[in-house]
């Protein structure tokens, strides 16, 4: 495990201050202090990150930050925090509870509950980690504030972060690839098994392919309202689960 050099570091739960206290202190940690980055430099883990690097990996440099995280190294806990800004942005931006908020005030709450949620998740679990984190901390958050169906007070398209609306714009299109990571947790977490993932990932999409549904059908010998009951169960199943382990990680 990589042994914590800087046990407190001077941030607030701002965008501005993880990208800055980050730009400070990433430098400063000794080459290797981190294994599973293997010869990236600290400073470059979100280029690293954005590179097409394979899940099992994403979720190996995860678990690693964690461990030392919860050691007491402030620095791997901020690293974390750094690669889930994107997602954390995502969330904000469509959170009931935090309708309530300007976006900077929104994200400082999320940020403080992402910070509980390293500090307090489990080391056993080691996949779709990402995701577990993000749903995590949006446990702690819908825990902790009201519900409002107000709009936001500062619209995403007018919270301006350079550098994490450039990921943020990356992560726009990949629509599919959250998904995938979804089902890549619900796998891990025994909610669905790997035939069901199959079933809701050929419904849902390649729907618009051509005869793929048919071809479904077939594969199935059902007919095509019970195809769609089918998957629709199937669904229902993963969303609960989804909803049961944001409530679960509530206050």
């Amino acid at each position: 495990m990589p042994t914590a050099v800087f046990t407190q570091l001077p941030w607030h739960p701002s965008v501005d201050s993880v990208e800055a206290t980050f730009a400070e202190y990433a430098p400063r940690s000794p080459k290797g202090a981190y294994p599973a980055l293997g010869n990236v430099p600290l400073e470059e883990l979100r280029k690293y990150w954005w590179e097409p690097i394979s899940g099992e990996k994403r979720d190996e440099v995860i678990h690693e930050f964690l461990t030392a995280a919860q050691a007491g190294d402030a620095l791997a806990q901020l690293a974390l925090i750094k690669l889930l800004v994107p997602k954390a942005i995502k969330v904000v931006a469509s959170s009931r509870q935090l309708r309530l908020y300007s976006m900077d005030d929104a994200m400082g709450i999320y940020i403080t509950a992402l910070w509980e949620a390293i500090l307090t998740h489990p080391l056993a679990r080691r996949k779709s980690l990402i995701f577990s984190l993000a749903m995590e901390a949006l446990g702690i958050v819908n825990g902790h504030v009201k519900s409002s169906r107000r709009p936001v007070e500062c619209p995403l398209e007018d919270w301006h972060d350079a550098a994490a609306e450039q990921q943020l714009q990356s992560a726009s299109n990949r629509t599919e690839e959250d998904l995938a990571e979804v089902l890549a947790w619900s796998l891990s977490a025994g909610v669905l098994t790997r035939d069901e993932v199959v079933l809701l990932t050929r419904y849902y999409l390649a729907g618009d392919i051509p005869n793929s549904r048919q071809d479904l059908m077939e594969d199935h010998a059902l007919s095509a309202e019970a195809l769609r009951k089918k998957a629709s169960r199937i669904r229902s199943k993963l969303v609960e689960a989804v909803r049961t382990e944001i409530t679960e990680a509530s206050w």
